[in-house]
């Protein structure tokens, strides 16, 4: 058993079961989905978004959760025997992965960082996981307003890895930018971008997806995560995208994305599904 409980007695009357519902949406403040984040397992990255998806519109707190590991297994469509191996794992790990905020410069051009928690506290006994997300990320998971991303977990849910979930989630950070905003025909950097074209440093990319110390050479990082990433989501999702690199004196210096109509969803319809989501929550 282990019972990794943050200094504090688990309150159990406040304690929820997960509700493994595809239509739950995923709301999250773009600063956090753009965030440099320690890497999370599958599991890991799956399972902080299923409880992101539990939390209500009105919400004042963040609860804490029950989650069945077997109901966990068939919800996610994975071998019950893998996700016993590998949850008391997870249970420790989760605890220990942080999440970088970025905040400005300081005056030596230093980049300063508010340093995060996914996880208040983790217990698996029996079968069951308990947990609650930090206090820490309330200012990102509630009453948001404005500069938020929000998507179905069904939208990520057959991804097969970290780093096709957290690319997704960046690219749909901006995708409202490109196509509702007027982020249109705009010049980064000196490099001209199409209508539905974002475009990030690589060394920004290395940071976001936690590699600054992976895949030294920049082909092999662009094949192995961005590569890799876009292949994923292009095969699991209905948001088609792909990418060009931008070189300057001989080295690749910029990735270019473009995004497919994303904002598909945006509009009265999806203000309904929100509301009937929510509704069911109660």
């Amino acid at each position: 058993m282990v019972n990794l409980v943050n200094h504090q007695e688990i309150d159990r009357e406040n304690v929820l079961p997960i509700k493994y519902n595809k239509n739950y949406y995923v709301i999250q403040a773009n600063e956090l989905v753009r965030s440099k984040q320690d890497e999370l397992t599958l599991l890991e990255a799956k399972l902080v978004r299923l409880a992101i998806a539990q939390v209500l519109k009105d919400d004042d707190d963040l609860k804490s959760y029950t989650c069945n590991v077997s109901k966990l297994a068939d919800f996610l469509g994975i071998s019950s025997q893998n996700i016993y191996r590998d949850v008391q794992e997870l249970s420790i790990k989760l605890m220990k992965k942080s999440i970088f905020i970025r905040s400005k410069e300081n005056k030596q051009g230093k980049q300063n960082y508010k340093i995060l928690h996914w996880v208040e506290y983790v217990e698996y006994k029996d079968g069951i996981i308990t947990f609650k997300l930090s206090e820490h990320l309330k200012p990102y998971l509630l009453g948001l307003n404005e500069l938020f991303s929000k998507y179905t977990y069904e939208e990520i849910i057959k991804l097969p890895t970290n780093y096709s979930i957290r690319l997704y989630e960046l690219l749909y950070s901006y995708a409202n930018m490109i196509f509702i905003d007027g982020y249109l025909n705009y010049i980064y950097e000196d490099i001209r971008l199409e209508k539905n074209e974002v475009c990030f440093t690589i060394d920004y990319l290395r940071e976001y997806f936690n590699c600054n110390d992976k895949y030294p050479n920049a082909g092999d990082f662009i094949k192995r995560v961005i590569g890799a990433a876009i292949k994923d989501i292009n095969e699991n999702t209905v948001y088609p995208c792909s990418y060009r690199t931008v070189r300057k004196k001989n080295k690749i210096t910029h990735i270019v994305f473009t995004v497919g109509e994303w904002n598909s969803q945006a509009g009265e319809d999806v203000i309904a599904k929100l509301q009937e989501s929510e509704s069911k929550k109660q």
